[in-house]
């Protein structure tokens, strides 16, 4: 009898205990555990989690399951781009009048049009989770996607683009403008029965590797009816030209890209564009899969002035496709135009005159520091950049020996004997050189004593006597190494870095700095070859125009200009006006004096001042290197511009007179159209 009494007993404890495990169970969430669950994972857009807590029968009233529930809110916020998506306040209550449990919570959502605030209402339920359990599960409705939306409604996004800003020249003619183009590309379920021959006879047409159909063709989005993008058709092509010939399956679709009218001619000023990388997207979250952004020149340094600034809308619609409510609006805010000081006539005419060879040419205003001119050559044409290039035109340039894409006007060079003008003013300045002074000089070859070795200086032309104007017509090396060596190192070093060695120009292009020497002047063979622009003497073509400044503005050096904004030119004197005025005479008569080296620059109708150089490249004195010519050339009366050409391996070629050959019809072309204004 006990024992039937303690098995009984054992069994309701038994009983007892499942009951209440089960009541703890059914009450181990509150509305209020689900209400904070459901915003966490909400916030940190763990869609699939905060499923979990929805109610399933309410879910299915609204033909969803929990899993397509769950892309639907993933494919809303990836569109917005909701990159957070912070709590800013909630509240939870029980309603005594509807008997229920009720909270809210406003979210402040960072999208792709700004911060959008969004206020949600959530009721609870208790459902039947199986096994005899109830869970409390929020009672889901459409507007706990986003405020407003009912049954049947959707999301429709849209970004409108900025029109990418113009870069100008200085009479407002394009050099950087967005142009419509078509785009070839293939519907592939017009492709016809034998998909391969078609391809192939596309590939053939228009010269593109079959590859690009195939890997173009089997992109996961692909479907038969798809416009499948496959290469952008030159700016003048026409759909027209195509109309006669059967070609299955090829379709054309009018697009905008980036464009530049001048093509080589500006290529390493004005850059490029090209579509966005993965590393690009990482650094700025203002741009998306498929922008393009500013790669090289001046279009990676306006890139965020030229770009502008999205817009877009964010609207609820019906299941019509009729809007019902504007979430979030913006419009887009086009970009800036950059007018620079640039002449494009100018610039054209100058990259013609050079593009056989490899070198750099460049023009300012002395007076107002306008950049005029900047060519490199050769060039590349940069609207290949943006379209995409073929194997063989790439290779065609990354194979060039000339290097196509070295920009070359602010690459560094050797000046060599276009440096004795800013020698020159350091003598007048030190009180080393004057008008009267005189060296005598005997034979082509000169050194200072046997301390020197084997080493020399040599000169083009034996002239007994020699003063500084005759050295500087002439381009007499020994004349002026005999200068520098009287005035010594440390009054030439100090002098010539004035003339821009010590600081930057504040150019928006890239310019490598100039250097005087590695580490100081430190011997009399340096300073000997530095006074006519050898040694380690480095300049770009840009600094050393700039850096005959001086001799036209009474002593003060102009500091470049390239925007356009009508600012005062800045300036440093660095001479007096007297030494600037015998330094310029003297650059007169190199184009004035029969045996002057630019005397083939002479014209009747423009007094002019130049100075040229060839600068030898080799490591020891005897050896058979390459030349560089340099000329430097400028309008004395009323100044209005000033050339800087430089021309690679002009060894046996006419040295500098080659260079100034091809200067003189540029500046005369110029001169003519500055007196027609």
């Amino acid at each position: 009898m006990k024992k039937g009494l303690f098995i009984l007993f054992m069994i309701l404890v038994v009983l007892g205990g499942i009951l209440l495990w089960h009541v703890f169970q059914a009450e181990q969430t509150t509305p209020e555990q689900v209400f904070n669950d459901y915003i966490k994972q909400f916030s940190e857009q763990n869609f699939d989690d905060m499923m979990q807590y929805a109610s399933k029968e309410e879910l299915e009233n609204y033909n969803y399951t929990r899993n397509s529930l769950a892309k639907k809110y993933q494919a809303i916020f990836s569109g917005i781009e909701a990159s957070s998506m912070s709590v800013m306040t909630k509240e939870f209550h029980y309603d005594e009048d509807s008997s229920s449990y009720k909270g809210r919570f406003t979210v402040k959502i960072k999208t792709f049009l700004g911060d959008i605030e969004s206020s949600y209402d959530a009721k609870f339920l208790k459902e039947d989770t199986g096994n005899k359990r109830k869970e409390w599960r929020v009672k889901w409705n459409p507007s706990m996607i986003l405020p407003g939306m009912e049954k049947g409604d959707k999301i429709n996004i849209r970004t409108f683009l900025p029109k990418r800003g113009e870069i100008l020249d200085r009479y407002g003619f394009p050099l950087a403008i967005d142009k419509e183009v078509y785009e070839m590309g293939i519907i592939p379920g017009k492709l016809g029965r034998s998909k391969e021959e078609s391809i192939k006879k596309i590939s053939d047409y228009f010269n593109i590797p079959q590859e690009t159909f195939i890997k173009a063709l089997n992109q996961k989005w692909v479907t038969d009816n798809v416009f499948v993008p496959i290469a952008l058709m030159p700016v003048d092509f026409h759909t027209e030209d195509v109309a006669g010939d059967h070609l299955p399956g090829v379709s054309f679709q009018s697009r905008k890209i980036r464009y530049y009218p001048e093509k080589e001619s500006s290529a390493h000023l004005i850059g490029y564009v090209k579509e966005v990388t993965p590393e690009d997207l990482e650094k700025d979250s203002e741009y998306t899969i498929g922008d393009y952004i500013g790669k090289t020149g001046l279009e990676e340094v306006y890139e965020k002035q030229l770009r502008g600034k999205k817009g877009g809308i964010i609207q609820i619609q019906n299941e019509i496709g009729k809007q019902k409510t504007i979430i979030k609006k913006v419009d887009a805010i086009d970009g800036e135009n950059i007018k620079l000081t640039i002449d494009s006539t100018l610039q054209s005419e100058m990259y013609e005159a050079m593009k056989l060879d490899a070198g750099a040419v460049t023009a300012m205003n002395p007076v107002t520091g306008e950049m005029l001119a900047l060519v490199s050559s050769p060039s590349f044409d940069p609207n290949l950049m943006v379209s995409g290039m073929t194997i063989e035109q790439w290779k065609e340039y990354s194979e060039d020996p000339e290097l196509p894409f070295l920009n070359r006007f602010s690459s560094l060079y050797a000046p060599g004997s276009t440096f004795k003008a800013i020698t020159a003013a350091i003598g007048l300045t030190a009180g080393t050189t004057y008008p009267e002074k005189r060296r005598e000089i005997s034979g082509l070859r000169w050194k200072k004593d046997n301390s020197w070795g084997g080493y020399y200086v040599t000169r083009v032309k034996d002239v007994s006597s020699v003063n500084m104007v005759e050295a500087i017509a002439y381009s007499d090396n020994i004349y002026f190494a005999q200068e520098a060596l009287e005035m010594g190192a440390d009054v030439f070093e100090k002098y010539a870095l004035a003339f821009g060695f010590k600081d930057g120009f504040s150019l928006p292009i890239y310019l490598k700095k100039s250097q005087l020497s590695n580490n100081g002047i430190q011997n009399e063979i340096l300073l000997a070859d530095s006074s006519y622009g050898q040694g380690e003497v480095l300049m770009s073509p840009v600094h050393l125009g700039i850096a005959f400044t001086p001799f036209i503005n009474d002593g003060d050096m102009i500091m470049p200009v390239l925007i356009d904004d009508n600012k005062a030119p800045e300036h440093k004197t660095v001479i007096t006006s007297d030494v600037a005025n015998r330094v310029k005479e003297a650059l007169i008569q190199v184009v004035e004096l029969e045996g002057g080296t630019a005397h083939n620059l002479k014209t009747n109708k423009k007094i002019l001042g130049a100075k040229t150089g060839t600068a030898e490249l080799k490591s020891k004195k005897d050896e058979d290197g390459l030349e560089n010519g340099f000329a430097v050339v400028f309008d004395t009366n009323s100044p209005s511009i000033l050339i800087t050409a430089l021309v690679e391996d002009v060894k046996n070629r006419g040295e500098s007179h080659y260079v100034t050959a091809k200067i003189k019809p540029i500046l005369d072309s110029y001169l003519s159209r500055k007196e027609s204004y």
